[in-house]
């Protein structure tokens, strides 16, 4: 409950600032002086309680805006660091190349989603110091979702090798994908090196369109080069009743299609073979 009013204190301090804590206060006060003419001396003791949690608020605020100063400055650094990797990655020729990627979600039947994707790619330069994502949801969220979203990047565990996680810096960009950027340190991949992630993201929100506004969301996603596999899953909650369709695709393209059923609330789509700059995916709609 106090992370929750916290929280709302932040977005009604971006919003207000000062002056509407000064407005807040001045009301208190107000509405403490009433309780001195009515009740006496039993006033005192409401207006010292009053007084302390004007004090409290203070403090609080206080920190607030020191934590939303920070924040901003953060988010400026990201920005920084976002636009230099993304220079060093123009600039260059090509850093990796991505050949096999595989998402799975799980949607709550409030919008909010767990997934994975494991990723596959192979180093094409001589030093890799960074691996570059972008994902995002298929609609503009607000910004306290967006603080609200949390991913992790590890190598992929097989015979129980592997599974750290590397460092990372995330960036929202101007189109509303996010930005993942894993810093490899003094471990570089080297090239010719097969690079396997492993991402784990928790995503307040994601299906939000989808669950609770009942309109059809589109899981897509689109590669700056041809990828060899792509596979998308998505799982809804029990009992749901959902159609999907096809995005981006075409008879003469390979790919299987899986529709959820009633039993089994699960659509899965499976491509091979895409074509670069191709923005692909599923679209689903509740019955």
């Amino acid at each position: 409950m106090l992370t929750s009013f916290i929280t709302y204190l932040e977005d009604y301090l971006d919003r207000a600032g000062l002056q509407g804590l000064a407005r807040g206060a001045l009301g208190i006060l107000a509405f403490a002086s009433v309780l001195s003419a009515l009740f006496g001396t039993s006033a005192f003791k409401a207006a010292g309680i009053v007084i302390w949690i004007l004090g409290t608020l203070g403090l609080l605020a206080v920190q607030i805006g020191s934590n939303t100063g920070l924040r901003r400055d953060n988010a400026d650094y990201r920005k920084l660091l976002s636009d230099q990797c993304n220079r060093t990655y123009e600039e260059s020729d090509h850093l990796w190349r991505i050949d096999r990627w595989e998402e799975a979600v799980t949607i709550r039947a409030n919008g909010d989603a767990k997934g994975t994707i494991a990723v596959r790619a192979m180093v094409e330069t001589d030093d890799l110091p960074f691996f570059r994502l972008r994902v995002g949801p298929n609609w503009d969220q607000p910004e306290k979702d967006r603080r609200r979203v949390h991913v992790t990047v590890s190598s992929i565990k097989r015979n129980g090798i592997g599974g750290t996680r590397w460092p990372l810096t995330t960036h929202w960009l101007s189109d509303g994908r996010f930005e993942v950027l894993v810093h490899f340190g003094a471990t570089v991949p080297e090239k010719g090196e097969e690079l396997t992630l492993n991402v784990v993201y928790d995503w307040p929100g994601k299906g939000f369109p989808l669950m609770r506004q009942r309109k059809p969301d589109e899981f897509v996603m689109a590669m700056g080069r041809p990828l060899a596999y792509f596979s998308y899953e998505v799982t809804l909650p029990p009992s749901t009743k959902v159609d999907c369709d096809p995005v981006g695709l075409g008879e003469s393209d390979r790919f299987t299609l899986d529709p959820a059923t009633e039993a089994v609330p699960v659509v899965r789509l499976v491509v091979e073979d895409i074509a670069a700059d191709r923005r692909i995916g599923v679209k689903l709609d509740l019955k």
